[in-house]
């Protein structure tokens, strides 16, 4: 799953509408069932997200193609694939939060079922002041063969799945993620690296006296453009750095004389990266396939980066200084135990004919943003 669409691998299950009674059921097991327009419907949220995504990473711009989704980024599973893959194990989960809602006796507490029929109601308030009116949120649904009245029941397959998944796998739940599993999980998917930024796009207005000149209506201060002669003497600076780290010389006394970036003086033991970390695309590739100590340049949207991998620091994630790196490290923890736990129980669905993942268009933003 650490492939592009690993970058959005810990999305929740928030909004999926329901269909008309006309749908055939496309996924069930027994009496729990998800049919042709809901699965649809869903396959076109995530691919509008996964959209968005890729395009915030520079992979897509202009206007839409949906051609992108032929493509294949590492030779493998083709983008389409990839969320295609995606929706598939989200929805078969949903199916068997349902059934363990059941089963286990959730439906039967009646604190449980007030916060079911609550959460189903937010969800529905919210898609209307999203789509701005109920006859408008129909009229998007109508692209999907559904309808705002059909919400209700597809609704609470999501809070059946929100409820199931805070009661096992929250704090104090039998799935809770340990400190074994989460530092297990660092160790095999984060990368540590540290940088030198040299920055070859443009320099700070200096003052008679040497003093960076503040723009008065912008608070912040003036820049202008680098010459080409300054621009070349960036690179040739930085092809330098290069060659002196890969012979060996101290790169942390290197950071200390030439790097640009102040925020490797709040991060002294480096940056934290992992597959679906939000950087340039080069930064992000240089982090996860250089080898422990080998060093590359890269030129990036930030400037020119020299950049260094470095072994893992054990137990780095429990550090408060460096927890923005680490926001998601619980959630991509309990999805990996999601996706062995509830997979087991895959088998137990059937699945009626298949869905053609081009003919599903993109979803409108309104209602994709309303969840975000």
């Amino acid at each position: 799953m650490k492939k592009v669409t690993a970058l959005i691998a810990a999305l929740c299950i928030l909004f999926l509408p329901a269909c008309t009674v006309s749908s055939p059921v496309y996924m069930s097991s027994g009496k729990y069932e998800i049919t042709k327009s809901m699965y649809e419907y869903w396959l076109s949220y995530y691919k509008t997200r996964f959209y968005g995504s890729f395009s915030s990473y520079g992979i897509f711009d202009g206007e839409y193609d949906g051609s992108v989704w032929d493509e294949r980024p590492d030779g493998g599973e083709s983008f389409g694939e990839q969320v295609s893959a995606y929706v598939d194990r989200i929805v078969k989960e949903m199916i068997v939060c349902a059934k363990i809602f059941d089963e286990s006796g959730l439906s039967a507490e009646k604190d449980t079922k007030k916060l079911l029929s609550d959460t189903v109601g937010q969800f529905i308030d919210e898609a209307v002041k999203a789509a701005g009116s109920r006859p408008e949120l129909n009229s998007i649904l109508s692209a999907f063969g559904m309808n705002v009245n059909g919400l209700r029941r597809v609704y609470e397959y999501e809070a059946k799945a929100l409820i199931v998944s805070d009661r096992y796998f929250g704090e104090g739940g039998e799935y809770e993620p340990t400190d074994d599993e989460k530092e297990r999980y660092y160790i095999e998917n984060y990368h540590r690296v540290k940088h030198i930024l040299i920055n070859d796009t443009f320099k700070y207005v200096l003052d008679d006296n040497g003093e960076p000149v503040m723009d008065i209506y912008t608070g912040k201060y003036k820049r202008e453009d680098l010459t080409e002669e300054e621009k070349a003497e960036k690179k040739a600076l930085a092809r330098n750095l290069l060659e002196r780290a890969e012979n060996g010389e101290d790169f942390e006394a290197l950071i200390a004389e030439y790097n640009e970036d102040s925020g490797m003086e709040t991060f002294p033991e480096g940056y934290f990266v992992k597959a679906d970390s939000m950087l340039d695309t080069k930064y992000l590739t240089a982090a996860l396939t250089l080898p422990e100590g080998g060093v590359s340049l890269e030129e990036t949207t930030y400037g020119l980066m020299i950049i260094k991998k470095y072994p893992p620091v054990p137990g780095i994630w429990r550090d408060e200084t460096y927890s923005a790196f680490f926001t998601e490290l619980t959630s991509d923890v309990t999805d990996v135990k999601k996706q062995e736990i509830f997979g087991k129980r895959f088998p137990e669905i059937t699945v009626n004919g298949t869905i053609d993942f081009n003919s599903v268009p993109l979803m409108d933003e309104r209602i994709v943003n309303n969840a975000q």
